[in-house]
């Protein structure tokens, strides 16, 4: 109702409505509490208040609403307590407050005569469950959601007596302890279950028992042995950040709809089995931070679904499957540390037009960089770090519009993983939500030559840009401030020389430089951000230059025009200069000694050069004496 410019809602009498049964004013942004007199609608039946801005508390008031089956309130801003009258309610089947910040313990008393119930959301808030070993519930619960809230240390005992679960949500449940046997069999019609990010520890479950499962999250504990056996019908299977051993079973190729596989930061090795090819559904691969070896098996070419491949921190080896052009859906592409020698195929540019992700660092890779590369106009993250890459930058990377406007072209990175990069010379981790926005180009400690190409100025979205540890050579360009977004720049330990830009000073975010160990010279540049960055170390082994934070001031007689030290339309540098005016005197000294010699010892040359001599001096008395008499 965009046009809409008057509402008249007055004089309705809500809370006297006793007839009401059916109340659903979710995602509406209301803001407010929920008021006492909320208590008279005797007949209410439904009441969805959930993703709105309500605040303060639930009310005790809520008591009479004895007819009441779902009550929904997550989404919003409540605080204070559940009130345990809320356990009066005999008829509510459907209860959840997840997503706020209610505190307090949760005890048996609050769900004493909930015989109905069917669906639980406590998730995210600041709530412990306090019960009794031996407690027995009086409901059977189908949804269980007790994420992010105090259920443990133990594994709760009561949900042995749970038959009909479909879901259990249980995930940073501050539970130490092992998966308990009679787990196995009572979730016969389970189809997600989340453990993650607790502390369970042992050898876990068989779940082939399973027969409904469809999603397991038991990622991020501290089980070990074997990858268990699973049921065919997994969708995610998220197995991460644990201690798991062993090979990568081939059981994991039956599970025929799987989309998700994650069993990274694990200790797995052996070869990834070549059947993974036939998981035709997959979209996310992560199975990186492992020892895994070999060669990259071809048949992941037959992924066309595959949007996320992450095979980054192993001890892969070998040429890079040219049946990889085939996953044109690729977002991510995270290959770095391990132990691939290739030169970087064209078909990366030509063929994985959607890649935002591409991080080759800490390999073998060999060669010049492709241009093919500046055809990925979606690029975010370029990492060709630590390879033994030749030759010049591409100029053609201006080509990368993301790089240029920031524009994603439609295609989201909507991972919850972490990327890893390198930012101000160490490894950072990119969340989901900092992933979306940053812009980064790290092509340090290679076997780069030539001049930075300015080109690489009109990358206005960088955050990130590396080039360090490489044969550099020319000077820093003078639009490196057009760069405003800058918050890493790394040129060290290359050979370039002349004087800083002054523009250098333009770059208002710039957090992390470095451009020691070059040949630079002249005053650094000084205002705005950079006088923050008073490390000296980030100048050190440029011998030509001055000023703070240095120690050596620059005189007066030395100081450069805006532009920078004495320069001449052909770039020669100010120390040429000075070999040049060094060389003026022996020069003039040379030529003449060697006049002076053939005089002395050629009297023909003596007696014609003393003959023009005195030719000259007539000529001169000459023409002096007619003016002088004249004006006499």
């Amino acid at each position: 109702m965009t046009s809409l410019v008057h509402l008249d809602l007055s004089s309705n009498h809500f809370c006297n409505a006793s007839s009401l049964t059916y109340l659903d004013l979710s995602f509406n942004n209301l803001q407010g509490s929920i008021p006492s007199e909320i208590g008279q609608l005797i007949n209410l039946t439904y009441l969805d208040l959930s993703h709105n801005n309500v605040q303060g508390s639930i009310p005790s008031e809520i008591r009479p609403l004895s007819k009441l089956t779902n009550l929904s309130l997550s989404g919003n801003s409540l605080n204070g307590t559940i009130p345990t009258n809320l356990g009066q309610l005999t008829k509510l089947q459907a209860f959840d407050v997840g997503y706020n910040s209610v505190t307090g313990v949760l005890s048996e008393d609050h769900f004493a005569k909930l015989r109905e119930l069917k669906s639980l959301g406590l998730s995210v808030n600041s709530l412990a469950l306090n019960v009794s070993s031996s407690w027995v519930p009086p409901f059977q619960l189908h949804e269980i959601r007790m994420g992010s809230i105090i259920v443990g240390p133990r594994f709760p005992a009561w949900l042995r007596t749970q038959k009909e679960v479909e879901e259990l949500d249980m995930r940073n449940a501050s539970i130490s302890d092992t998966i308990p046997s009679w787990f196995r069999v009572l979730c016969h019609n389970i189809t997600s279950l989340d453990l993650s990010s607790n502390s369970l520890t042992g050898n876990p479950l068989e779940f082939k028992s399973f027969p409904q499962l469809e999603d397991l999250d038991l990622s991020h504990n501290f089980l070990t042995g074997h990858i268990p056996q699973l049921q065919h019908a997994l969708v995610v299977l998220a197995l991460n950040d644990n201690r798991f051993t062993g090979t990568i079973p081939e059981d994991l190729c039956k599970l025929e709809y799987l989309e998700s596989l994650d069993l990274s930061n694990n200790h797995l090795s052996g070869r990834v089995p070549l059947c993974l090819g036939n998981l035709r559904d997959l979209q996310y691969l992560f199975l990186e931070n492992n020892s895994l070896s070999g060669q990259i098996p071809s048949s992941l070419g037959n992924l066309l679904q595959l949007s996320y491949l992450h095979l980054n921190g192993n001890k892969f080896v070998g040429k890079l499957p040219a049946s990889m052009q085939h996953l044109s859906n690729l977002l991510i592409l995270d290959l770095g540390d391990n132990g691939l020698k290739d030169t970087i195929p064209a078909w990366i540019g030509d063929r994985l037009s959607k890649l935002k992700f591409l991080r080759f660092q800490s390999n073998n890779f060999h060669g010049p960089i492709s241009d093919t590369l500046c055809q990925l106009s979606h690029l975010q993250v370029l990492n060709l770090a630590h390879n033994n890459l030749s030759g010049f930058i591409p100029r053609c990377f201006n080509n990368i519009t993301a790089m240029v406007s920031g524009l994603d072209g439609g295609y989201t990175i909507d991972s919850v993983e972490s990327l890893q990069d390198i930012k101000g010379g160490r490894e950072v981790q990119y969340s989901q939500d900092s992933l979306r926005l940053v812009n980064s180009v790290s092509l340090s400690a290679n076997n780069l030559v030539g001049e930075i190409p300015d080109e690489i100025m009109e990358l206005v979205q960088l955050q990130v840009l590396n080039l360090s540890q490489n044969h550099l050579t020319g000077r820093i360009p003078k639009k490196i401030g057009n760069l405003k977004q800058l918050e890493t720049l790394d040129l060290s330990m290359n050979e370039l020389f002349g004087a800083i830009p002054e523009s250098l000073s333009d770059l208002y975010s710039l957090n992390s430089l470095n451009l020691s160990h070059n040949k630079l010279s002249g005053p650094i540049p000084s205002g705005n951000q950079l006088q923050t960055l008073t490390d000296p170390s980030i100048y050190e082994g440029n011998s030509g230059l001055c000023g703070k934070p240095l120690p050596n001031n620059c005189w007066e007689h030395k100081l450069p025009t805006k532009n920078g030290p004495i320069d001449d339309d052909e770039g020669h540098r100010e120390s040429d200069w000075s070999w040049f005016y060094a060389g003026i005197g022996p020069g003039f000294a040379a030529g003449l000694s060697g006049v002076l010699g053939i005089l002395l010892f050629k009297k023909s040359w003596r007696y014609a050069y003393f003959k023009f001599i005195e030719s000259a001096c007539d000529k001169i008395w000459v023409k002096t004496t007619r003016p002088r008499r004249n004006f006499r």
